[in-house]
């Protein structure tokens, strides 16, 4: 079988399944089996059979039993099992994914002899250090260190290339997990194997051993990380995990550890945050970058000496630059990336997915490893100064993936202009370090932070790693968590959902804000009517205006005369041409602001809008004299006095127009209609050469100008005449 009709017969029997049609089920798994030629698995297929042919027999005679449940969960369960080790012995054979070549290179290694090499490694490296550091071999330490660390990596891909995990292997892993000899990023490397695992094919005992990990590990790193793993990995396999008596103990006993509600409560919002990730990339890469990367050579000269290199952090040192920096408009973007910085954004994914293509990330599990200033990248790099550059690098604001990539961009660059780098950095430490002395200690936040940043590393790997489309896309699903079996009592909390919803609202998630905040109100029947507000506001960005105004309706319940929502019920009703409608909300708000401009504009457009020119005129005219009107009622006035025949009117107020406002397109056609119909055709044709250079072809001035055509032809223009003007403009 080639690849792609293996993926087809796991994908069929999948979708069997999960729609319950169980004897189906049986043919395709026979079928598979015999496709695939993996010997030993139709007879655990046919003991299967024999016990739902009972349990279909007992059922047909109606006897009672109180078992059937779990006997057909553990079928269920089985068939996806016996399916899985199909598709990976017969993928194994012929896939060039990265994950079935360690398969093939690892398969006649076991863990056992693995781990037994890496301890020896590990106590000989130990030996080596513990002789005074006089007397010490450099290149033998170098060099046993980097043969450990080689060795960290094949337990990592071993742990991470079997399937499914033996009750072996599992116990070894349990063992290493819970030895506090064991180093934490080895701790740490272990449970991200897992949980990859988990990312290619489902396996109970792996999903058990990362919940009872986070239920048993002393380190607050090693617990964040499998609280991360075990809630992504029941959030994609709700389904199968369910269905297992050991992962469902195993998961309930998460709730044991005191930090867990908290936890839970961070992470859900920590993963909802990563879904702006993007937004903020964005951001950064188009809006703050240019501008600082493009500032006027003027400006640049002042704030640096000419032979120095530009560092942004350079730019708010001498508060006499502050004038000049405001008036560029970078002092306002510099102070929101410092907002969303201190916010625990991802603002730094742009700046370091650059220098994610050095040989290191080519290494997979190094995307995983925790950093730590014993690692041979940072020995290497620093020499003598790795312990103080620890300090430094360790507490820095990044996630694990790009300190080590700060390290081997340092790496790159001469000692002289290092030891400067270094020392800037330096400086900047001192003072975090002041600034966070004066906090008091807070565990909560310690969690949050490791949360925070390992969620950064996975980001990195799902979305930079070169093979990455070989893995689940974690991070483009819409992470909804409150619906997650077993934890239901955990991620429905009010406080929390709240949180999230106020997150996906303000940074324009309208499909994810409308959930959460029904998620609130099928919760609690206290709800803020605001919530209705907010409901009827993402309802109406996404174009459904029914719903819409629905929620906005509910909302005015309690709060009838807030003009704001009054505004949004006229706009929606005149989006949905319903011009009566939108005319009476808006003559509520007219009541409640009896001086504003965009209200008396709006009334003058619905009024427009159904036919009513005349009075439309008034409202306009009384827009041009409110204060703050700012032309805006020129327009309209300009092309009612069209309509009704007062071309002087017109006229007068196109000229304005182009006179005293800056002239779009739309203007100079207007304009070119009133003195066409008023007979004035060489005049006219001026005027619709002004509009043609302002749009973007011909094309495109024509439809619009024939768009036109019933106003011109109740004027007396003819359709020839109008196609002459066209042939005219075109030549």
């Amino acid at each position: 079988m080639d690849n792609r009709a293996i993926d087809i017969n796991r994908r069929d029997i999948y979708n069997l399944l999960e729609h319950k049609r169980i004897n189906d089920a049986f043919d395709a798994v026979l079928h598979f089996i015999e496709e695939t030629g993996i010997g030993g698995l139709r007879d655990e297929v046919e003991q299967l059979k024999i016990s739902y042919s009972f349990m279909l027999q007992y059922l047909s005679q109606g006897i009672l039993d109180p078992q059937r449940d779990q006997v057909l969960q553990r079928i269920i369960s089985s068939l996806y099992m016996i399916t899985d080790r199909c598709f990976i012995a017969a993928k194994t054979g012929t896939s060039s994914e990265v994950f079935y070549a360690r398969r093939r290179e690892l398969g006649n290694t076991s863990l056992s002899s693995i781990v037994d090499q890496w301890k020896a490694a590990t106590h000989k490296h130990q030996l080596l250090e513990s002789v005074p550091a006089e007397q010490q071999n450099k290149q033998a330490l170098t060099q046993v260190l980097k043969e450990c660390e080689n060795l960290e990596t094949t337990v990592f891909n071993k742990l991470w290339s079997s399937f499914p995990l033996t009750a072996d292997d599992a116990a070894l892993a349990k063992e290493i997990l819970s030895d506090e000899a064991t180093p934490v990023h080895m701790q740490c490397l272990i449970t991200s194997a897992l949980f990859l695992g988990m990312m290619t094919l489902y396996d109970d005992t792996k999903l058990a051993l990362l919940a009872q990990t986070y239920a048993t590990s002393k380190s607050i790193q090693v617990q964040v990380r499998t609280l991360i793993y075990a809630i992504l990995s029941l959030y994609i396999y709700s389904n199968r995990a369910t269905r297992s008596a050991s992962v469902k103990s195993s998961l309930e006993a998460m709730a044991i550890n005191p930090a867990f509600a908290q936890d839970m409560a961070t992470l859900q919002f920590l993963l909802a945050r990563t879904r702006n990730t993007d937004n903020i990339t964005r951001k950064v890469r188009e809006d703050l970058m240019p501008d600082i990367m493009n500032m006027s050579p003027d400006l640049v000269r002042k704030i640096k000496d000419k032979n120095a290199p530009l560092d942004i952090s350079d730019l708010e040192a001498n508060p006499e630059w502050q004038d000049m920096l405001e008036n560029s408009g970078i002092a306002k973007k510099m102070e929101e990336f410092n907002e969303m910085q201190l916010a625990g954004n991802d603002v730094f994914i742009s700046t370091f997915s650059h220098l994610k293509s050095f040989p290191f990330f080519h290494t997979l599990s190094n995307w995983f490893l925790p950093y730590h200033a014993g690692h041979s990248l940072v020995l290497d790099t620093f020499s003598d100064s790795a312990a103080s550059v620890d300090q430094i690098i360790g507490h820095a604001p990044l996630c694990n993936s790009d300190k080590y990539s700060f390290c081997l961009s340092m790496a790159s660059i001469p000692e002289s202009q290092r030891q400067i780098m270094f020392n800037q950095v330096q400086a900047q430490h001192s003072e975090l370090k002041e600034l966070k002395s004066t906090e008091l200690p807070d565990d909560n936040k310690v969690r949050e932070a490791i949360a925070n940043s390992h969620l950064q590393d996975l980001y990195r790997f799902f979305k930079l790693f070169s093979r990455r489309r070989e893995f689940v896309a974690i991070f483009d699903r819409d992470m909804d968590f409150t619906s997650m079996p077993l934890f239901e009592d955990h991620t429905g909390k009010l406080s929390t959902l709240s949180i999230i919803a106020e997150f996906y609202f303000k940074n324009e998630f309208h499909d994810d804000a409308i959930k959460y905040y029904n998620h609130l109100l099928s919760c609690s029947e206290t709800v803020e009517p605001i919530v209705f507000q907010k409901i009827g506001f993402s309802y109406q960005n996404l174009g459904n205006t029914r719903e819409a105004l629905r929620y906005y309706k509910r909302y005015l319940l309690a709060n009838g005369d807030d003009a704001w929502t009054l505004k949004h019920i006229a706009a929606c009703y005149r989006t949905m041409k319903r011009h009566d409608k939108a005319l009476e909300y808006y003559k509520m708000v007219d009541e409640l602001q009896p001086q504003s401009v965009a209200t008396t504009l709006n009334i003058g457009h619905c009024l427009l809008e159904g036919g009513n020119v005349e009075e439309a005129l008034q409202y306009y005219y009384k827009a041009d004299f409110l204060n703050g009107a700012k032309h805006r009622a020129w327009r309209p006035i300009a092309w009612c006095s069209f309509l009704t025949g007062n071309d002087e009117r017109a006229l007068t107020y196109y000229d304005k127009i182009i006179a005293e406002d800056k002239a779009t397109a739309q203007d100079y056609m207007n304009r070119g209609h009133v003195l066409l119909c008023g007979g004035r055709i060489p005049e006219a044709i001026e005027s619709y050469r002004h509009s043609l250079s302002l749009e973007e072809n011909f094309e495109s001035f024509r439809g619009i100008f024939f768009n036109d055509s019933v106003h011109l032809k109740s004027r007396g223009v003819t359709s020839e005449d109008m196609a002459l003007i066209a042939d005219a403009l075109q030549t």
